[in-house]
């Protein structure tokens, strides 16, 4: 589930080089929520989805995005960014609803 922007706007996403910033955290982690709840039916909690599979969810979702900015989605979806916009990760890449 995504947080108020303000937590975006107090924390920094990156990866080695790669800085996600807070706007564009902010609808990633939008974006990913809504992948979570497509993949449920009513009142039920989302199922853990591995991280291989939720990049290849979220490129379908904007394929815009990996058109103009190719292996940009790639990067986003490393663990400790991922994980730090409010979705842990287990041992085995399994991504999680918070």
């Amino acid at each position: 589930m995504h947080k108020k922007f303000s937590y975006y706007l107090d924390n920094e996403f990156t990866n080695g080089n790669f800085r996600l910033h807070a706007r564009d955290a902010h609808q990633t982690a939008k974006n990913i929520s809504l992948i979570f709840t497509d993949r449920t039916g009513w009142f039920r909690v989302p199922r853990p989805i591995h991280i291989n599979e939720l990049c290849e969810a979220y490129k379908k979702l904007c394929p815009d995005m990996e058109i103009h900015h190719p292996g940009h989605i790639d990067l986003i979806f490393h663990p400790n960014i991922i994980s730090k916009l409010g979705f842990p990760i287990d041992d085995n890449n399994m991504v999680h609803w918070e």
